[in-house]
């Protein structure tokens, strides 16, 4: 048999006191896509770093078609062919698409100027390599993240041919651009490109994997196929079984919360692709989670934002009610004064300030309380973020750190920690575990359960049905701004999903 196109051997790599990398081994063949899944802090960042030349292993070995290879940096590893595309793509949103294929790499005219139309014809000819109908032209800030995610993976393939890295590449796509992209990833490795896919989502595994590496604190758990039960990946991932992320429903639920009959939501101006809440009954009671199922453009986003009073502006007609009293929830402040609060399903773009501390992130949604006069109390501010890492066990414990430098489910756990400091008695969550990894999935299911056994409402909206199933006590379906049909939690997948489509299961 021939050499793998890329091998890693016992890869060792220390960071001060801690161990990153613990004697890993791991192999990409040409034409392969390799998932390598983890929870984060499990080594995988670090595993791609040493193959991007970001760091150089203290022990083992890299080989590139069975000769030992060696990066200094990146530059050095691009050379080898190999590209990295991470999950905050590497793209300049006020150039055009052609100014950002050749960034740093630019064609010239004699004289010294930009030759513009002929990196545009260039950029076209790639572009339609990949049959991807963009003007080159366009401005990257144009474009949706699923076309920009197509461009950084031609800008990647401009610097190296052989092996692509691609670090959450969907976690911010619609299905729709999940499965261009993925058709666009099948179609590179028929040409012989070997591409190694980091994901959390392992409902797409079976999708595009070819072969499946698993790695636990920093070594690898298990290689399988990919169409491997999800539980035996949940079990390698975590080292406990699937059935245990999700803690034990409600036994019983308490006074309605939220009750919504016959109600709309009127937009002021009609929005093309904003699906606007239409007829929709139901409630949420304490004590409970109600989840939001349907298929993209059902309404589930739409509705949280019309009750939170964040997304386009209209009002509520028909009957609308919190905690038994008719509100009108016509802005976020109407909203946040009924005891609703709203964690968003974008944290890095609205949820929260990336540069700011952690500890100063999750106060803000209580700066009255710990400001009397007006004047910030320390101590008081100290208190609620204590409460917070306690609630939530927030890592590292450092409320002084920027929360843009923590992993994605701990930056999720301070979302939620912020809207929880405020005292909620209603609390609407969209994709609550987007781009999280299993085990801080398993934390936050555990805490939103704490919560509801406290007497608080949760209305849950997600596009990952076990999450649904396994976690909701209810769940309502709906069907372009209806609720269509409503389930108890642990129903059958195949069930709501009919109900979602529009027919008998």
């Amino acid at each position: 048999m021939s050499a793998p196109l890329l091998s890693v051997t016992g890869a060792v790599k220390r960071f001060g006191g801690v161990q990153a990398l613990r004697g890993v081994d791991f192999d990409l063949k040409a034409g392969e896509v390799h998932a390598l899944l983890g929870e984060n802090g499990a080594g995988k960042s670090t595993l791609m770093n040493l193959l991007s030349g970001v760091y150089t292993p203290d022990e083992g070995e890299i080989r590139i078609d069975g000769k030992p290879v060696t990066f200094n940096n990146p530059r050095e590893a691009q050379a080898a062919g190999i590209a990295t595309i991470f999950q905050e793509l590497d793209l300049v949103p006020s150039l055009d698409v052609a100014a950002n294929l050749f960034l740093g790499r630019e064609l010239m005219r004699p004289g010294g100027l930009l030759d513009v139309p002929a990196m545009r014809r260039e950029a076209k000819k790639r572009l339609e390599a990949i049959e991807l109908a963009i003007d080159p032209a366009r401005l990257v800030a144009d474009l949706s993240i699923g076309q920009r995610q197509v461009v950084a993976i031609v800008k990647a393939l401009s610097y190296a041919s052989r092996v692509l890295i691609m670090d959450e590449p969907t976690a911010a796509l619609t299905v729709g651009e999940v499965e261009r992209l993925f058709d666009i990833m099948r179609k590179l490795a028929a040409t012989g490109v070997g591409i190694v896919y980091i994901s959390h989502r392992l409902e797409e595994v079976p999708e595009i994997a070819d072969r499946v590496t698993v790695m636990r604190d920093g070594r690898v758990a298990g290689v399988t196929e990919p169409n491997a039960p999800q539980s035996e990946l949940v079990r390698l991932l975590v080292g406990r079984p699937l059935d245990e992320l999700y803690p034990q429903r409600a036994q019983s639920a308490g006074r309605t919360l939220l009750s919504l009959k016959d109600a709309s939501f009127r937009l002021a101006r009609e929005s093309a692709g904003w699906q606007p809440p239409s007829g929709i009954s139901l409630e949420v009671r304490a004590g409970e989670i109600v989840g939001l199922a349907g298929i993209m453009g059902a309404g589930r986003t739409e509705l949280l934002s019309a009750l939170y009073g964040t997304g386009l502006a209209g009002r509520w007609e028909g009957g609308v009610a919190v905690d038994g009293k008719p509100v009108k929830l016509s802005s976020i402040g109407a909203a946040r004064d009924a005891g609703i609060a709203f964690v968003t399903d974008d944290r890095r773009g609205s949820g929260l300030m990336l540069r700011m501390a952690v500890g100063l992130n999750l106060v803000m949604s209580v700066i009255r309380r710990i400001s009397p006069a007006g004047l910030m109390s320390a101590s008081r501010q100290a208190d609620a973020i204590k409460q917070s890492f306690g609630q939530f066990d927030i890592r590292p414990k450092n409320p002084d750190i920027a929360v843009g430098a923590l992993s994605g489910g701990n930056q999720q756990k301070v979302v939620l920690a912020k809207e929880i400091l405020g005292n909620p008695r209603l609390l609407l969550l969209d994709e609550p575990t987007r781009g999280v990894d299993v085990g801080a999935k398993g934390e936050i299911y555990a805490r939103l359960r704490q919560l509801a056994a406290q007497g608080l409402g949760i209305l849950v909206a997600s596009s990952e049905m076990p999450e649904l199933i396994g976690l909701c006590d209810r769940i309502v379906v709906l069907r372009q701004g209806r609720n269509v049909a409503e389930f108890i939690g642990g129903v059958d997948e195949h069930t709501v999903l009919a109900a979602a489509n529009g027919r008998e299961a």
